[in-house]
């Protein structure tokens, strides 16, 4: 018997191994598949937590999460969920949806748990930026084809030709705000590269994804987190007055590109339409949001505090529109996630949600250089796309958001630690991803 345990020990320890590099490169097939196939995404996660479940190392894996900004945050906002839920005024289904949807908070620590190794995060890193050229060059490949995996959901014309909607993807506003973020990932990537060939293949691919943004795809929103995604690039990366110089091209190159859009030009002329006509045309996208967002304060002004519970809004938003019919239309989220947690969740709800925004911001002050930029963009991107939608609650977006800000919490991404040459010190040297 004696003989026998140690053996026994070393299988178990084998197998848990496995199952630990089986929910690594499984979490590299969620961040290459998210953009792009969100069932394929869902099944890998579910493949990535049994692992990470039977491989244990449970206290390990604390260790990395328990001193990390984003931790605490995460889990104070799921509790706060789990704890609204038992007063929430909703029905069973949409608590149950809520509760579901949020899940990914957790699912997030998960992963951040699992992201210790830079090895794993570059190549989770290089997954992403794959799964966004296959977007991309869908985008671009769509004027001229009709390209058999871009769905009626999410493109329901396929339309061929210039300036119209090349959604290939989840809906435009999801893929505008992935690529709004790639195009800061590019223009970051330029910074590190190390051969000519990629500092000029970078900023050619950042200006094809600004293009897909601006020209081929539907909406406004892509506009307003592109603009502060670039906004906040161009102030994080560049010092002194070469950041004002820039700041001042960008506005003047935003400005030419507004006046020489004829698309852009367009969607400007119909947002002031819309925005003008708000109180009689309620089914347009602004007159929608600006009626979602009386309906929402409406509903905080009566319970400030404690809110109306997890996935309440549904019941309590129809109990304030005036056309009962149109409950279904502008019950599901109020476009506007800081009221959204506020009115479900009371005033605790919003405050977790800024101060896991705060985190993230915390997290990019103590990176330097590209690695700075790639959190701020991202946080950025969360913070200007949380003022028109509900990324957390919308699926794919919630996916975004959630599973990026894993990988870039977890630690550096495009600095590769280097041995000197000499002594055991290292040098966080910058290191191409391609």
């Amino acid at each position: 018997m004696t003989l026998r345990a140690p053996a026994l020990t070393d299988e178990m320890t084998g197998i848990q191994q496995r199952l630990d590099t089986g929910a690594h490169w499984a979490l590299v097939g969620v961040f290459l598949s998210f953009p792009v196939a969100m069932g394929l995404a869902n099944t890998l996660s579910a493949v990535v937590l049994l692992c990470w479940l039977g491989a244990g190392q449970f206290r390990q894996r604390w260790q990395v999460l328990r001193h990390n900004p984003v931790t605490l945050p995460a889990l104070l906002l799921y509790g706060l969920i789990l704890i609204g839920a038992l007063y929430s005024s909703g029905d069973a289904s949409h608590i149950l949806l809520h509760v579901g949807k949020y899940s990914k908070l957790l699912l997030a620590l998960v992963f951040l748990s699992l992201l210790g190794d830079p090895r794993w995060r570059r190549r989770s890193l290089v997954a992403f930026v794959v799964g966004m050229l296959f977007i991309l060059a869908s985008v671009y490949a769509s004027i001229w084809f009709q390209l058999p995996w871009v769905s009626a959901r999410s493109n329901p014309t396929r339309a061929l030709g210039w300036g119209v909607d090349h959604t290939v993807v989840g809906d435009y506003i999801t893929q505008n705000v992935m690529m709004s973020f790639f195009v800061v990932l590019c223009l970051t990537l330029r910074d590190v590269a190390a051969k000519p060939i990629w500092k000029w293949t970078w900023p050619v691919l950042a200006l094809l994804a600004i293009l897909s943004v601006t020209d081929l795809s539907l909406g406004r929103t892509g506009y307003f987190v592109l603009g502060a995604c670039l906004l906040t690039y161009v102030l994080t990366a560049f010092p002194g007055r070469i950041r004002y110089a820039l700041l001042v091209l960008l506005v003047v190159a935003m400005a030419a590109s507004l006046l020489g859009s004829k698309t852009m030009r367009q969607r400007f002329d119909q947002a002031w339409t819309e925005a003008k006509n708000h109180d009689t045309d309620i089914t347009s996208s602004i007159g929608h949001r600006l009626y979602n967002y009386k309906v929402v304060l409406t509903l905080i002004r009566e319970r400030p505090l404690q809110g109306w519970g997890t996935g309440s809004y549904d019941r309590e938003s129809c109990r304030v529109i005036v056309d009962k019919a149109q409950c279904a239309e502008f019950g599901w989220h109020p476009h506007d996630q800081y009221l959204f947690f506020w009115v479900e969740n009371g005033l605790p709800g919003l405050l977790a949600y800024l101060w896991l925004i705060v985190a993230m911001v915390r997290v990019g002050r103590t990176r330097a250089g590209p690695e700075r930029c790639l959190v701020y963009g991202l946080a950025c991107a969360l913070i200007t796309d949380s003022l028109i939608n509900s990324p957390l609650f919308s699926s794919r977006e919630n996916h975004f958001f959630m599973f990026m800000m894993a990988l870039l919490a977890a630690g550096p991404v495009l600095a590769a630690e280097v041995r000197c040459a000499h002594g055991d010190g290292k040098d966080p040297r910058p290191a191409p991803l391609l």
